[in-house]
């Protein structure tokens, strides 16, 4: 309750815009992963003076943090009696990993994307030699939640959605100069991986010794190692915070 006094006495609120906006600021600048779908203000009149309620549930994910700290003990307090305590390294560790375990959220998550189709899933499918049925693709590849929504695996294998996949390469080591940037998301994740490995494999330069026999041919990279790096960086993302970035 803000505008009410430690002793129960009602203060009120003079500047509710300017409140307001500061508590929607907080909410959705300042929490990962972002909680405004379940943390709801609402204003009210007592006493004729202006309170605002904040209704604030149990999340629905093991463990929020501050951004600017991240998911490191600063980031990270647990609330302990009536005292907010810093979690310890371990007890991050564990609630973060329960994201991946325990919760299934990539298909419990609501989808953010309402346009959901999946013609180019069926043609990657169809290109492996795989005919998908139009009628079983949603429940073969449990592309709803439990509320029959579509959820965030559905919105990752759709055509289209807001999902960036980027590729930005500097000039030189310290990140002062971009020389190229590409994005190749906002489709179906398997065609945004084969347009970022089709990118790398063109950045792959060959450098050829012609002084020896047989010709000697040194590669950039050893696009298999990279390739590898960037499907775990895909599959093993939280896409509830962030998508994977790779910087060449």
């Amino acid at each position: 309750m803000i505008g009410v006094a430690d002793n129960g006495d009602i203060v009120g609120v003079e500047r509710v815009d300017e409140t307001l906006k500061k508590l929607s600021d907080v909410i959705t600048d300042q929490i990962e992963p972002n909680p405004q779908d379940i943390v709801r203000p609402e204003l009210k009149f007592e006493d004729g003076k202006n309170l605002i309620f904040l209704s604030i549930p149990k999340g629905d994910k093991n463990i929020y943090c501050i951004k600017k700290f991240g998911y490191s003990s600063s980031g990270c307090p647990i609330r302990i009696g009536t005292t907010c305590k810093e979690m310890t390294p371990q007890q991050i560790r564990i609630r973060y990993e329960k994201n991946f375990t325990e919760s299934e959220y990539m298909l419990e998550t609501r989808a953010r994307y309402a346009d959901i189709s999946f013609r180019a899933l069926k043609v990657y499918y169809a290109e492996k030699a795989y005919h998908l049925l139009p009628k079983s693709v949603e429940a073969n590849f449990n592309l709803r939640t439990k509320n029959g929504e579509y959820n965030l695996l559905a919105e990752l294998l759709s055509d289209q959605n807001n999902i960036p996949m980027i590729f930005v390469k500097f000039k030189g080591l310290d990140r002062a100069s971009i020389s190229a940037r590409s994005d190749y998301g906002y489709c179906c994740i398997i065609s945004a991986f084969e347009k970022l490995r089709d990118r790398l494999i063109a950045e792959n330069i060959c450098i050829s010794d012609t002084t020896v026999r047989p010709r000697l041919d040194t590669y950039l990279f050893n696009i298999d190692c990279v390739t590898e790096a960037v499907i775990n960086s895909i599959v093993h993302n939280d896409w509830t915070i962030s998508e994977p970035l790779v910087s060449f």
